[in-house]
């Protein structure tokens, strides 16, 4: 056991060591796993992960990057076991698909990732060293253990309308909406003297009453207004100033304050939209909430189809 996880260790190294920035791949190999008959090599788990060790090697450093790459095999591991599981399985079942089903797969692969072009599909072939008939029979591994995957664990999935209000209830504060507004306001400084701040007093009372008598509020805004009279983005009462947060809540969508005073200006306030306090209702949450009980049933069913498969198997991890 302890040779086998040195192995394992020593591989993850290697794959992490650096020549012109560029991983290398290590030869070395050996068992990894077993089931029933079939072994399961560290050559094949090293083809499964390689394409993601890029992606650590840019996120981490050292030992962490080894850890990383470590628990990345291990993890490419059971993957290998569980698709194992499914082709013992369809084996012992006699699954198999009719050829018509193969070629027509065929024909769709060259159509769609070789744009229709059968010399260069069996070149890639060729690169690969795959004769057509281990294609086909790789192929036909991949559809069994799609379909068996499919009937076993996705034809099993089934969200009820009561899981999604029991799930909708059980989060529903995750879906709190906090009152919010979108205002303008009119800002009129009182001045300093008591003549000017006679004459402010008056300009701000003129100002209401031409609210009051029908004037468009941001365009009076834009008039006379001696603060910003562009329109707020959504707005908690909160995080804005305390003077104006009673007329913020009070206020009627369309309509204004009375003046609020302040001891250096007086303000108007103009509520556009009002957003009330609630929770967003279940029709425009509930794609996210089947979506979310869905995986969490593929998972459980997923997890009850290995463990069936596991006790009707034999398996030996060499680690």
């Amino acid at each position: 056991m302890k040779k086998a996880l040195t192995l394992l260790v020593f591989m993850a190294a290697s794959l992490f060591a650096q020549t012109n920035s560029e991983p290398v791949i290590s030869t070395i190999d050996g068992y990894a796993a077993r089931v029933n008959n079939r072994i399961i090599t560290y050559g094949e788990i090293r083809e499964t992960v390689t394409p993601i060790i890029p992606q650590l090697t840019k996120a981490f450093k050292g030992s962490e990057l080894a850890e990383k790459v470590r628990d990345l095999y291990l993890q490419g591991r059971e993957t290998l076991i569980e698709e194992t599981l499914i082709k013992e399985e369809a084996r012992i079942k006699g699954l198999a698909l009719p050829p018509e089903v193969l070629d027509g797969e065929m024909d769709a692969i060259i159509r769609e990732k070789f744009n229709g072009d059968r010399a260069l599909f069996n070149k890639v072939l060729a690169e690969r060293r795959m004769t057509l008939e281990e294609w086909r029979a790789e192929m036909s591994d991949r559809l069994i253990m799609r379909a068996y995957y499919t009937q076993e664990v996705l034809h099993k999935i089934n969200v009820t309308e009561d899981e999604i209000q029991a799930e909708y209830e059980r989060v529903k504060d995750e879906f709190f909406i906090p009152f919010r507004v979108k205002y303008r306001y009119i800002l009129i400084n009182k001045g300093s003297t008591d003549e000017e701040q006679a004459v402010k007093r008056k300009q701000a009372e003129d100002t209401l009453q031409k609210l009051r008598d029908g004037a468009n509020f941001a365009a009076l805004a834009e008039k006379v207004s001696e603060g910003d009279p562009a329109l707020s983005p959504w707005r908690d009462p909160a995080d804005v100033k305390e003077v104006l947060r009673p007329a913020l809540r009070e206020t009627a969508a369309g309509s204004f304050s009375d003046l609020i005073e302040t001891d250096a200006v007086f303000y108007i306030i103009g509520v556009e939209s009002r957003q009330e306090e609630g929770h967003t209702p279940l029709d425009k949450v509930r794609e996210g909430i089947t979506a979310k009980l869905a995986a969490a049933q593929r998972e459980q069913l997923h997890k009850q189809m290995i463990d069936r498969l596991t006790a009707r198997h034999y398996i030996e991890r060499y680690d």
